[in-house]
């Protein structure tokens, strides 16, 4: 897409015209016609064009995913999301920097894959509400909280800390092994 759909000339261009003749008709023809309202739908209607026509991007961090289908970069930041698509956050060859790493993950109306590496130190805390997440031990939890920790993991000598909240969406965590080093 060549620019943002909000300065996109041609939208802007009709719509005010589109006000142009509301405001004639008013006052000519004492037609009251609703301006906010129309304006207000036929932005919703120009948004849903775009998408489907423009093959639109919403334009979002590199750490969340919005209505898309992508892997996510993992990188320094704490917290991924996946919001209305599918996102797979590779874990298995983050570097481990500081004794202990928090990280948030959130699914809302979409799908997660996680992907860990087992032989790293590892908890995984997951609140779910009307969703489906599967974790490595292959417990399920569709509502509710659940604590997972990988056999290595010990409190208070470090590893990284998930925490897992999915909503009206499905989350999976899959181990495959990876290239870290244990400290």
């Amino acid at each position: 897409m060549r620019g943002v759909f909000v300065f996109n000339g041609l939208f802007w261009g009709v719509f005010l015209i589109f006000l142009g003749l509301c405001a004639i008709l008013k006052t000519v023809f004492h037609i009251n016609i609703s301006l906010f309202r129309i304006g207000f739908a036929l932005f919703i209607i120009y948004i849903g064009f775009s998408m489907l026509f423009s093959n639109y991007r919403f334009r979002v961090e590199k750490n969340t995913v919005l209505f898309d289908d992508r892997e996510v970069i993992v990188d320094q930041k704490s917290e991924y999301n996946v919001i209305f698509g599918r996102g797979v956050i590779d874990l298995t060859s983050y570097a481990e920097e500081q004794p202990t790493k928090r990280m948030e993950i959130n699914v809302i109306f979409g799908e997660g894959v996680i992907k860990i590496n087992p032989e790293r130190p590892m908890k995984i805390k997951v609140n779910s509400a009307f969703a489906g997440t599967k974790l490595p031990d292959g417990n399920r939890v569709a509502m509710g909280e659940y604590t997972y920790q990988t056999p290595n993991y010990k409190d208070g000598d470090g590893g990284l800390e998930i925490f897992a909240n999915v909503v009206f969406g499905s989350l999976a965590f899959l181990e495959r092994a990876g290239s870290t080093t244990q400290h």
